[in-house]
């Protein structure tokens, strides 16, 4: 093999099992003949011991935690409690006040009645102005025809502006009116 000046050995290594731990042995006895032998564990001997260590984990844990302080844990529990249990019956209070009716005002029945009277009053008040308004100027109007025969008809123009509550329809229809003389 000609190559450029450097050649490279590579070795063949075997890598084995890689899955596989090496076990180390569980002991070691020495003979008076100085040979020595290797005592390795079973499988079934390492799975006793990681349960045992699990075991000996879970019964620390248990007595560190029986060893806390549960007080402010408890007392945060209860308060979650007591908060969660206002709310609801808060909520559910609400809706049955408002179920049966017992949100509105106790007199809300005479001060509606008030009102529309009120409003039926100055409804009144308005239509006798006007008409009596209407009947001086129809009243005037007649004695100037009277006086001036030239004259054979004559517009009245009656308005009327109504402020509506809201809570009431008319009950009158106005409507502007021609009248004329004969």
């Amino acid at each position: 093999m000609a190559s450029s000046g450097k050649q490279k050995d590579y070795e063949c290594v075997e890598l084995g099992d890689l899955d596989r731990k090496e076990k180390t042995p569980r002991r070691i006895i020495h003979f008076s003949s100085g040979e020595t032998m290797e005592e390795y564990s079973t499988d079934e001997e390492e799975e006793d011991k990681t349960q045992n260590a699990k075991k000996d984990l879970l019964s620390s844990i248990d007595t560190v935690c029986s060893k806390l302080a549960w007080g402010p844990y408890v007392w945060f529990q209860m308060w979650r409690a007591a908060t969660s249990t206002i709310s609801a019956c808060d909520y559910l209070g609400e809706r049955m006040a408002s179920l049966f009716g017992i949100t509105s005002a106790k007199c809300q029945y005479a001060i509606d009645e008030y009102s529309r009277s009120k409003w039926e009053k100055e409804e009144r008040d308005k239509d006798t102005r006007l008409t009596e308004e209407a009947e001086l100027l129809f009243g005037e109007q007649q004695n100037d025809e009277d006086e001036d025969p030239k004259t054979n008809s004559t517009q009245v123009s009656v308005t009327n502006e109504l402020d509506l509550h809201p809570s009431f329809a008319p009950t009158t229809v106005h409507i502007p009116a021609l009248v004329t003389s004969t």
